[in-house]
């Protein structure tokens, strides 16, 4: 049983999707209204700069903050 070496530089659009599950997970435990769970760059935005602000006490914010931040990255260079 051979392994096949993975390039952990080389990101598909199925790590940005797997990602995005992830978000979309995480953010059904916080107050974020709905539409705003469709992520668009706006969307993407909009989370970065408003999802602590009812959030503050929930323990995976900066989780949170962090796929908003590398989704936003990705849809820069995608």
């Amino acid at each position: 049983m051979t392994r096949e070496k993975m390039d952990w530089l080389v990101l598909t659009e199925e790590d940005a999707d797997r990602r995005r599950s992830a978000l979309r997970t995480l953010l059904t435990e916080f107050d974020v209204p709905v539409m705003r769970l469709d992520f668009t760059r706006r969307n993407l935005e909009w989370l970065r700069r408003n999802v602590g602000i009812n959030n503050a006490d929930n323990p995976m914010l900066q989780t949170a903050v962090d796929l908003v931040v590398w989704l936003i990255r990705w849809e820069t260079r995608h």
